[in-house]
């Protein structure tokens, strides 16, 4: 399927990544320097600003490669990024438990409401029904 990469814009095709060859080429030689980097000893418990600012790649990219698994989090546990809501630092998926919880009752709150709704819109159109017979 064509599609354009995510990254640069070049149309190409696609099979899994939503990059094109070379941005994924990219992303792999991104990801050699900072697996390099934290294989200095010193250097292995770098948080990921201390990383960002001597490799000089943006925060958010490192973060993207952390979320799309370049990088095992148990030999670099200082590697964390933060929440999408509310900035509290993880080392896996998009949200901390706190927020994925609170998303998880929502979600189920606003599917009971809606059950409850469709059952009464049901029960109200039986009546209207019946009182047509």
């Amino acid at each position: 399927m064509l599609s354009n990469c995510a990254a640069c814009g070049k149309v190409f095709m696609k099979f899994s990544k939503p990059v094109c060859p070379d941005c994924a080429s990219k992303e792999l030689d991104t990801a050699k320097r900072i697996r390099d980097y934290l294989k200095q000893k010193e250097k292995r418990n770098a948080p990921l600003i201390q990383v960002s600012q001597d490799l000089d790649i943006p925060v958010r990219y490192i973060e993207y490669l952390i979320r799309q698994k370049y990088f095992d989090l148990a030999r670099y546990p200082n590697l964390q990024y933060q929440c999408k809501n509310c900035d509290t630092l993880i080392s896996s998926g998009e949200y901390c438990a706190a927020c994925a919880e609170t998303l998880r009752n929502h979600l189920l709150s606003v599917q009971k409401d809606k059950t409850k709704s469709d059952k009464q819109n049901d029960e109200s159109h039986e009546n209207f029904y019946r009182s047509r017979l």
